[in-house]
């Protein structure tokens, strides 16, 4: 049986799928909500919130659920569907096991288009996220050259390598940004590194569209997806074009990265593991993958955002950098053991 129909150790069951993501994110977003800088806000006040009930004395609190905890909790999960569909694409339609947007340079070279519409405001004629999503596609274009798409034969040792290089030229530019001006700095500097401390209703909202669009235009890609994996060959002779299959898929994946770096900058890791660990409890069909995946990465952001504010208590450590703790030793482990990469 080929490796993308394997069923995993849980099996590939929708209602196994549901159960295991909805137990996942209850633990997530409960870590989430009930750390903070208050200690007289948790779970409690949440409960006080949804059932109407509070008085005078425990409005400040309910207040600061609603304003400030909630809004950062659905930031912290959007943006874990965001990173994990843009990573589940990524190597599905490359056949990379190491693919995702911070491996390749997806997400650094979005981080690039949004410092040059901080600094040259207006120029391009988009806004800050038409600028990170057309930065994103250019560093993944160029990503993809080097790797030989272009060509129709992608080199998967070539393309590690051409992420590397892009995400550090562009991570350099970003970095060179911050000696143009101080004003400009201050304002860049949240996004190196996946800082959401000061997420709002209003970041929540329109990611929640993106997410959602997102979310649609993958698991209509599952199929293909599916058929990708069985090789190029085959998936032209089933009917499916590698071309155009590794066309939107990009686009796909390019676009939530860009995205999401928008909103928190580029948070690195997390399109990397989840796909793996969605692979590895429930098999290769990728039209279950689509929700698992996007599921686990809301789980795994949520449980960073709550040790986020728990490691370093009263401060806080940006999430990007609990993410990135997470994260890069799975990375260590993949790289390391051959076994892991089939």
């Amino acid at each position: 049986m080929p490796a993308a129909v394997k069923r995993g150790a849980l099996g590939s069951g929708r209602p196994v799928a549901a159960a295991f993501i909805f137990f996942a994110l209850v633990c997530g977003a409960a870590l989430s909500l009930a750390t903070g800088g208050r200690s007289d806000v948790g779970l409690g006040t949440l409960w006080a919130l949804i059932a109407g009930q509070g008085d005078e004395i425990a409005r400040l609190p309910m207040a600061t659920m609603l304003d400030l905890r909630l809004p950062r909790a659905a930031v912290a999960a959007l943006l874990g569907v965001n990173l994990s569909l843009a990573g589940l694409i990524l190597q599905a339609v490359t056949r990379n096991p190491l693919a995702s947007p911070g491996i390749l340079g997806i997400n650094q070279g979005a981080a690039l288009g949004l410092v040059a519409a901080l600094a040259f405001p207006g120029a391009a004629g988009l806004a800050l996220d038409g600028m990170a999503i057309a930065g994103a596609l250019g560093a993944g274009a160029v990503t993809f050259a080097i790797a030989g798409g272009f060509s129709g034969r992608i080199d998967p040792v070539r393309m590690v390598l051409g992420g590397v290089a892009v995400g550090a030229f562009a991570y350099g530019a970003v970095r060179f940004a911050y000696t143009l001006e101080d004003e400009l700095a201050r304002s860049i500097v949240r996004w190196t590194v996946g800082d959401i401390g000061d997420m709002r209703w209003s970041d929540a909202r329109p990611l929640a569209l993106w997410s959602l669009g997102g979310g649609v235009m993958t698991f209509l890609l599952a199929h293909r997806l599916n058929m990708m994996s069985l090789g190029e060959v085959a998936s032209r002779g089933l009917g499916a074009d590698p071309r155009w299959t590794l066309l939107l898929g990009a686009v796909v994946a390019t676009a939530l990265a860009g995205v999401s770096v928008t909103v928190a900058g580029p948070i690195a890791f997390v399109g990397l593991v989840v796909p793996h660990v969605a692979r590895a409890l429930f098999g290769g069909d990728h039209r279950v993958l689509v929700p698992v995946s996007a599921g686990l990465g809301a789980a795994l952001m949520l449980c960073a955002d709550g040790l986020s504010k728990l490691l370093a208590a009263p401060a806080e450590v940006p999430v990007g950098l609990v993410a990135a703790l997470i994260g890069a030793p799975y990375f260590l482990y993949l790289t390391m053991f051959s076994e892991a990469l089939e």
